[in-house]
């Protein structure tokens, strides 16, 4: 169903439209602007001068190299030091170094040549750091065996240094913006011969450079996917059921008729309602004026104490419980110890809190879907694009934003872009941005899980650890967002600090006598990474 708004907002027209995008985007891709530094990699190939050498590299004709960056940026700096990664293979000079962010909408259609663009879990740069520089090394091998062709010499007497080629036999020197076109047409060199850098031998990768994201971010010009402004946009606050399970039972529309800019309200699920406006505010404010009734369900009974109750009966039964490590005789050991120590401790359940709470636009139109959010993994966000809208994959895409925080629960979970899409599709042909208020944002979070942990030990007449018996029982991640990564019952991510496997989870201990054991205790509270 079509809603409209009958109020003073302008409607431009079409030509309008298209400059006011121009404006706001910079670069051309397939016929339509892509707002905020998301040009197609045809665009930069097209723009003025500027030559594509591979799909990571594109060389201005000033000598400056773009980096192309398939990862997420939330703060810890992964797009910088991705980027320096490519910059010690390619052998550029970093003070010209530019970065430019990669739609998925792009990456499949070029085959997912830059791979995965999820950020999660510490990974964005320990995951992609081999094929990353192998990127930055063949479009270096390219731009020298340019070079070598423009002079017909053997590109081993080359070097290259901040970007300037030289032949010390003949005393030349150019430079990478002058042989970037050249270097394009050259057939990429096999991954086979590609030979990396010694670590050792790095000046940029792994160094304390500046950040290239910092002089954006302290000037405000640094554009969040809150802040983002599209002609004809229109504005969406949200709220759901205040209790987990339950749902939404009724509103009186009638009581907000009438108000200015207000254009109507939508249900975007059962548990959910929301309010369209021409501003967020006036969204936000009719919204908290809509008489709603909700069905709070038999969750409503539920509270701090039945679940800490829940928790506590994990910790000695012998139900639903599973035994990851067992070396020895742990409880024996612990019971004919000298000295016997024992604690019980608990986490609660924990927001995410990011700075920026949750928020996306999505504009459906007869032929695309497009949503611009600030995610941990945009390939996930389009697929939810394309999920909730119906659209097929190839006419969708995703422009993802810096990120005001993420810390997981930007990653799979991706409610906030169903919820835009199903705000939309009452608006066709308009953006719509819906955004959180702070209070949903902590109501309505994939919380940490909560849990207990008990420890119990045993200690020789000389202090030394003979035995340690570890039970956790608390709620699991995978239940609620990955059920397939439970092999019979048993989930060992809970466990997660406590694994025998070497690695970042290991326990890190040597006991002679250990049990590690997990008791399920799921509640009716969303958790998530």
């Amino acid at each position: 169903m079509k809603k409209t708004i009958s109020d003073n907002t302008t409607n431009p027209s079409r030509r309008k439209f298209i400059v006011g995008s121009a404006a706001a985007g910079g670069g051309l891709a397939l016929g339509f602007n892509l707002p905020f530094g998301f040009e197609s990699a045809t665009a930069q190939g097209v723009a003025a001068g500027n030559t594509e050498v591979n799909a990571w590299v594109v060389v201005k004709p000033d000598d400056t190299c773009v980096i192309r960056i398939a990862r997420a940026e939330m703060g810890q700096g992964t797009h910088t030091g991705l980027a320096q990664l490519v910059c010690e293979e390619l052998e550029c000079d970093w003070k010209k170094v530019e970065i430019q962010p990669i739609t998925p909408g792009q990456n499949l259609a070029r085959k997912r040549v830059w791979r995965d663009m999820a950020t999660g879990g510490s990974s964005g740069i320990r995951g992609s750091n081999d094929y990353v520089r192998q990127g930055g090394a063949a479009a270096r091998m390219m731009l020298l065996q340019a070079a070598a062709n423009q002079w017909n010499v053997p590109v081993g007497e080359l070097t290259v240094a901040n970007g300037i080629i030289t032949h010390a036999a003949s005393g030349r020197s150019t430079s990478y913006g002058k042989v970037s076109a050249a270097a394009a047409r050259l057939t990429p060199p096999d991954a086979k011969s590609i030979k990396l850098k010694d670590p050792r031998q790095w000046k940029v990768a792994g160094k304390p450079m500046k950040r290239l994201d910092t002089a954006p971010k302290v000037n405000g010009s640094h554009v969040y996917s809150i802040d983002l402004k599209l002609p004809d946009m229109l504005h969406a606050a949200i709220k759901a059921c205040p209790v987990y399970g339950g749902k939404l039972k009724s509103y009186d529309e009638s009581k907000i008729a009438g108000r200015l800019g207000v254009g109507g309200v939508v249900q975007v699920n059962d548990v959910t309602v929301a309010v369209v406006a021409n501003t967020w505010w006036r969204a936000k404010a009719a919204l908290d004026a809509l008489p709603i009734v909700w069905d709070e369900g038999p969750n409503a009974k539920q509270s701090s104490a039945t679940i800490a109750a829940h928790l506590r009966e994990g910790l000695t039964s012998a139900s639903n419980v599973f035994a990851d490590i067992n070396d020895g005789n742990a409880p024996q050991a612990i019971a004919a110890a000298a000295k016997k120590v024992e604690a019980v401790y608990s986490t609660p359940f924990l927001s995410h809190a990011c700075m920026e709470p949750m928020n996306c636009t999505v504009r459906l139109t007869a032929d695309k879907a497009e949503v611009w959010m600030p995610s941990q993994n945009a390939e996930a966000s389009m697929a939810a694009l394309s999920t909730a809208s119906g659209m097929p994959l190839a006419q969708c895409e995703a422009y993802n934003h810096g990120l005001g925080g993420g810390f997981g629960r930007r990653g799979g979970t991706q409610d906030f872009v169903r919820q835009g899409v199903a705000i939309a599709q009452h608006y066709p042909g308009r953006p719509v941005k819906m955004v959180w208020t702070r209070e949903e944002d902590q109501a309505h979070d994939f919380y940490r899980p909560i849990s207990q942990c008990k420890l119990s030990a045993g200690l020789d007449p000389g202090g030394n650890l003979v035995g340690l018996h570890i039970r956790v029982s608390g709620q699991s991640i995978n239940a609620w967002l990955a059920p397939h990564n439970i092999k019979d019952g048993k989930d060992v991510r809970q466990l997660q600090g406590f694994w025998k496997a070497p690695g970042d989870a290991q326990i890190g201990y040597t006991v002679p006598n250990l049990m590690t054991e997990y008791a399920m205790r799921n509640t009716h509270v969303p958790v998530g990474p």
